[in-house]
């Protein structure tokens, strides 16, 4: 079995570079284009933590045409939300042949028929969004502080723990390949450094998730560690939390969710990184990527409300102001907190 990761920034990247450290019997290969997937290619993946700074040899395509899928391969897509139906579409119609067939042997099906995906996204949507076009889906829960800035390089702000990781069967009941397949994955990533945990609802862990990342857009907005950000933050959460209680839906409570992370979570200084480093939405504002992921997150809790003949006016205008500074490559920090309580009132 190998783990094609497609996306190698904060998360993809530090998946496969603790994998390919540790050796593990299952190897990853990273899907990277651009200088980065260059960099990796040239001289390696480094990984920066608090406990370590090591660079890794592993495996990095820069297209699907240039892999090789086999059945035994499973399809990890780290992509940000916004971009993984496009990385998708790619995947989908890719042909796969039998573990072991010789080079001329013919295709015996499509990824999208035959192949396992596990999205480790942010978000609700994205296992949705592969339901569309592959067959087996995976809903995967990351609680990993990882950064991804410079090409060629990542960063984890934990350890000796990598991060968490709750996993579960999207779309219908997980069967006994399902849970193989799983525990096999489990088995490879613990001993990668990371925490496993297979669940059989993923999604309420997941919806979990999105309250805690409703804050990315203010990062990126305000910077990473803006005074009264946290005030903001409230004022989503309990705007959210009210459209989930309307709309059924429950969620792990905060010990809950401590307790699967453990208590090696907490963030520590990576030697040699100076300044606030802060999580996704601030890292694609940083890199200038064009995009944001803003409209899967706080957008999530709209389109919940608005679904219900509702509205979540905080979230949707924070949702846009986010989207709007992203365009315009406004940078990270270009409000202040007054600046955006106002826009709020």
């Amino acid at each position: 079995m190998r783990y094609v990761i497609v996306g190698a920034g904060a998360i993809g990247g530090v998946v496969g570079a603790r994998l390919a450290q540790h050796g593990g019997e299952h190897p990853p290969l990273l899907i990277a284009r651009g200088d980065h997937g260059a960099a990796i290619a040239d001289r390696g993946l480094r990984i920066r933590s608090p406990d370590d700074d090591t660079t890794v040899q592993v495996d990095v395509a820069a297209t699907p045409e240039a892999v090789r899928l086999m059945t035994d391969d499973v399809l990890v897509f780290a992509t940000k939300t916004q971009a993984v139906e496009a990385a998708l579409v790619q995947w989908v119609d890719r042909p796969v042949f039998g573990a072991g067939a010789a080079e001329g042997a013919g295709a015996v099906g499509t990824a999208g028929d035959l192949l396992p995906v596990f999205t480790a996204l942010n978000g609700i949507e994205s296992e949705r969004i592969a339901l569309r076009y592959f067959a087996r889906v995976f809903g995967v829960c990351v609680w990993l502080p990882g950064v991804h800035l410079t090409p060629g390089e990542v960063v984890v702000r934990i350890g000796p723990s990598s991060g968490t990781f709750i996993v579960g069967r999207y779309g219908s009941p997980a069967d006994d390949a399902d849970r193989e397949l799983m525990g096999t994955l489990a088995t490879d990533w613990e001993s990668a450094t990371f925490h496993v945990h297979v669940v059989d609802d993923v999604m309420t862990w997941k919806h979990r998730k999105l309250l805690a990342n409703l804050g990315n857009a203010l990062q990126a907005l305000l910077g990473p560690s803006a005074h009264g950000a946290s005030r903001i933050l409230g004022r989503l959460t309990d705007e959210a939390e009210a459209v989930y209680r309307a709309a059924g839906i429950t969620w792990p409570n905060d010990g809950a969710e401590e307790a699967w992370r453990g208590d090696d979570f907490a963030v520590r200084p990576v030697p040699g990184l100076d300044g606030a480093l802060g999580g996704s939405s601030w890292q694609s504002v940083q890199r200038g990527a064009g995009s944001i992921e803003t409209d899967f997150l706080n957008g999530e809790i709209v389109l919940l409300a608005r679904s219900m003949g509702q509205d979540a006016p905080l979230n949707s205008r924070v949702q846009a102001l986010a989207r709007q500074a992203s365009a315009r490559a406004a940078g990270a920090a270009s409000m202040t907190v007054d600046e955006l309580e106002a826009a709020l009132r």
